[in-house]
């Protein structure tokens, strides 16, 4: 597309940015909008572009390039951010971060997301969803339509006042709108074994490869995995699991009934190569 045709289409500014919020997980629609910045001198265009680019150099594996890429961004994000950058969404959450050139990940208070979800995600695509002080809103929280387009979700309790248990566990695993989720947080939650088996027996998280389940009373059955001490990635060939991990996979932990609390656990569903790419 010329540059005379992306100035020609002054008025489809915001469809263009419609495109980015109907179509998160694709990079095509963020880069036609930044197109049509580049064409009107706007030097937000070049910081989409470069972050798209440190992406795109991280999913191939060339870290050299991702690091040019990101300091890129950094500089650009540093000399030219303004507030239409974000699109009013810090009056809503706390700590929006850029991915791909835009805001995917927020924090931000239960009640405050179940109150103005609709707003949030109008003025931004976000992914990555971190929850505070949810409790006993979990099974609201997992009725939401609005997560069928997360890739990951952290539900946190600083407070330690306000955990979700077993049951807010139990009602996440069963949510209609989470066959997208790659990764769950929900360390020091009240969680122990029911809430575990809940999990581990869903048929509603599809996608779901990583699960933190930290400061929690169950015993630990996450997978073990070496990684490479010049690069630091994962070896997944070299990886394994406990005799836990094993019992959950085979789906026989439930016999076993109760089991001796060790306060934490990182989970990780599935050993399969598939689930890793």
């Amino acid at each position: 597309m010329s540059a005379a045709t992306l100035r020609a289409m002054s008025g489809s500014r915001q469809a263009l940015f419609q495109a980015v919020l109907d179509r998160p997980d694709e990079d095509p629609p963020r880069a036609l909008y930044a197109a049509f910045l580049d064409a009107q001198g706007d030097p937000y265009g070049a910081f989409i572009r470069a972050q798209l680019a440190q992406t795109h150099a991280l999913r191939y594996r060339s870290d050299e390039e991702a690091s040019q890429r990101e300091e890129e961004a950094r500089q650009l994000r540093y000399a030219h951010r303004t507030p239409e950058w974000t699109n009013g969404i810090e009056k809503l959450v706390q700590l929006p971060k850029f991915i791909r050139g835009f805001v995917e990940k927020v924090v931000v208070d239960a009640e405050q997301y179940l109150t103005h979800a609709d707003e949030i995600y109008q003025r931004a695509p976000i992914r990555h969803l971190v929850l505070s002080e949810v409790g006993d809103l979990a099974t609201t929280i997992a009725r939401d339509p609005h997560l069928a387009q997360l890739a990951s979700l952290s539900l946190d309790n600083t407070s330690k006042k306000r955990p979700i248990d077993d049951a807010g566990l139990a009602a996440i695993a069963a949510s209609s709108y989470l066959h997208r989720l790659k990764s769950l947080e929900v360390s020091f939650q009240g969680i122990g074994l029911p809430g575990l088996e809940a999990l581990c027996a869903s048929r509603a998280l599809p996608s779901l490869i990583y699960v933190n389940l930290a400061g929690n009373q169950v015993e630990d059955p996450r997978e073990g995995f070496g990684t490479d001490s010049m690069t630091g990635r994962v070896v997944v060939e070299g990886a394994y699991l406990e005799p836990f991990g094993r019992e959950i996979k085979r789906g026989s932990a439930i016999s076993h009934g109760y089991m001796r609390p060790r306060g934490y656990a990182t989970f990780r569903p599935s050993t399969r190569s598939s689930d890793r790419r």
